[in-house]
């Protein structure tokens, strides 16, 4: 199921070879499961003070990024409470590299009032443990961030099982 989850349909169909025009409309059916389910997970966090550590959101992350076979990060904008405003979904086309678009992520926070911010990424190699690259470019961020009044809560490394916190690690 996992390699379902994760792929598109063009890749699904292609798998499934010639029985795949058979089985098309299935396949649309679990990809719009797919889509219902991100969905459901994203309403539960509206209203409520979200916790990085909490079992719900790490189980979301790893939903949303951890089976991707391409780094892509998740930004995700949350009010001066700690409450889902919105988040914004970047693929990065490399295995192994996704920048974050800075000024793109600022500029929406502001659009939004944002005045906290959760980035998350993947590492598809299966390590949940920051490179120095994430390090580098998660000092960079908040550096950037913080004299505009807007806080980085934190930075969640996500694997297909796993997700590490560089907050609650000492990284920041």
């Amino acid at each position: 199921m996992r390699t379902i989850y994760s792929a598109s349909r063009e890749a699904l169909l292609l798998a499934l070879g010639e029985s795949g025009v058979r089985y098309a409309s299935l396949v649309d059916m679990i990809i719009a499961a797919r889509r219902l389910a991100e969905a459901a997970s994203r309403e539960a966090m509206l209203g409520l003070p979200l916790d990085t550590g909490a079992t719900e959101f790490r189980r979301y992350l790893v939903d949303r990024l951890g089976r991707r076979r391409e780094e892509c990060v998740l930004v995700v904008y949350l009010n001066g409470e700690r409450v889902y405003i919105a988040e914004d979904f970047y693929a990065g086309g490399k295995r192994a590299e996704c920048l974050i678009p800075l000024r793109r992520t600022i500029r929406r926070a502001f659009d939004l009032d944002a005045r906290r911010i959760v980035l998350a990424h993947n590492h598809p190699s299966g390590a949940a443990l920051p490179s120095s690259d994430d390090i580098t470019a998660t000092t960079r961020f908040r550096q950037v961030c913080e004299p505009l009044e807007i806080r980085l809560d934190d930075h969640c490394i996500v694997t297909s099982n796993a997700v590490a916190s560089m907050k609650m690690m000492g990284i920041f």
